[in-house]
């Protein structure tokens, strides 16, 4: 005769098994929830610093690091020159003479000799922006006012490896060359008209690389063969900016609208990007730390963020000032040191992170990770939990199947 409660004890053990299951499950996602919490406390202990700025310097803005790792920077609306010098943690201003009017300094960058060349701005709200360039030597604390003819006004500039200077007009859409010797002066029509150039930089072969925001597009000048190149970037409307370029010559560029970190590798002629986490980040400037690293200022997310290549793995790190609004960004090779500037007027502070600190952060972090998929088995739950349902309903089958038939088991 059939034990009556031959079937019940199996379909008691199958409850219990996918009870203890659930449980199971529901202990591993309160554990990620746990880590959601554990990763948002380590953001709060950020590795970026601020260093407050002396009374009488305004916000920051744009920024250059010297080889005696000295950081200059300008005012975002101001006529100060300032140098920090981080071991001596003492700052010295330079104004511009009273002789050059109402201006304020824009964009600079650092010459071939170590000295300062700068673009300027009108401070006199409507006026137009003068058309001239500025040179600041530290060695004798003394300003050269350089004019320009074609009425052209330089906003952003670099100086290469030769001393060439190269700048783009905020009136025109060309891009300017001026011999260091001779200082004369030639400009090359940009073959995409109201392209907005932007983001200059220039490679290890002497190719001048712009960002075109307005054309969606990323630009290249041969100066031996006085011809430009243009790429057109994956993403429609993505408002490529300021770039970067690493020691294999790959070009890399923040897409302001796009919210992501793009790559050109003129080599095999292709783009790749990588979404920000970070949503409507607003990433407006980079750069390269020589190991395979790209650092990137996030102006609406108010972080510093890092992306390796060879991981395909982000990092980001909070800035302590509230809304900081962070602008440029240079690093100091030598010291393994980031610094970049707060546009914000509430921040008066420069931002700085130690790269090796940094990256040592970001690994404690992924060894977090990593151990809490291992506690997971290194399998999916959902995964674990159907194979062992499968399993235990398949036996549950087979003890019925032999309930029925009168066999005891």
């Amino acid at each position: 005769m059939r034990n009556p409660f031959n079937f019940f004890p199996h379909n008691g053990l199958i409850f219990l098994l996918c009870a203890a299951l659930i449980g199971s499950g529901t202990a591993s996602a309160q554990g990620m929830h746990d880590h959601g919490d554990g990763k948002h406390q380590t953001q709060s202990s950020s590795p970026v610093r601020d260093v407050a700025l002396p009374e009488g310097i305004g916000a920051t803005q744009s920024i250059a690091i010297d080889s005696n790792g000295w950081v200059w920077f300008t005012e975002k609306a101001g006529n100060k020159l300032t140098a920090y010098d981080p071991e001596k943690q003492k700052f010295a201003t330079h104004s511009l003479p009273p002789s050059w009017g109402d201006m304020g300094f824009s964009n600079i960058t650092l010459g071939a000799d170590g000295e300062i060349w700068f673009t300027v701005n009108r401070r006199a709200e409507g006026a137009d922006n003068p058309h001239i360039l500025g040179r600041f030597t530290p060695a004798d604390g003394y300003f050269t006012k350089y004019a320009l003819p074609h009425k052209s006004a330089p906003e952003e500039l670099i100086v290469d490896a030769n001393g060439t200077i190269w700048f783009f007009a905020s009136n025109k859409n060309n891009l300017y060359r001026i011999d260091p010797k001779t200082f004369a002066l030639k400009g090359y029509p940009i073959p995409t008209a109201n392209g907005h150039p932007r983001g200059l930089a220039v490679d290890q072969k002497g190719h001048v690389w712009f960002a075109e925001s307005n054309a969606n597009k990323i630009g290249r000048f041969i100066p031996e063969q006085e011809v430009f190149h243009e790429y057109e970037v994956l993403t429609p409307f993505a408002n490529p900016g300021k770039i970067s370029i690493d020691h294999h010559g790959n070009v890399w560029f923040v897409e302001v609208t796009a919210n992501r970190i793009g790559v050109f590798h003129p080599d095999r002629n292709r783009f790749s990007e990588a979404i920000i986490p970070t949503p409507g980040s607003a990433p407006v400037a980079l750069v390269n730390d020589g190991d395979g690293n790209v650092w990137f200022l996030q102006y609406k997310g108010n972080k510093v963020g890092v992306f390796n290549l060879e991981t395909a793995a982000f990092r980001e790190y909070d800035i302590p000032a509230y809304n900081s609004l962070p602008a440029g960004i240079a690093i100091d090779r030598k010291r393994s040191t980031l610094w970049f500037t707060q546009s914000a007027t509430e921040a008066k502070s420069l931002g700085m992170l130690s790269i090796s600190e940094a990256l040592a952060h970001g690994n404690k972090q992924g060894a977090v990770l990593e151990k809490s998929a291992a506690a997971g088995g290194g399998m999916p739950n959902w995964f674990v939990l159907l194979a062992v349902l499968l399993a235990v309903a398949a036996l549950g089958g087979w003890l019925a199947w032999k309930s029925r038939k009168g066999v005891r088991p």
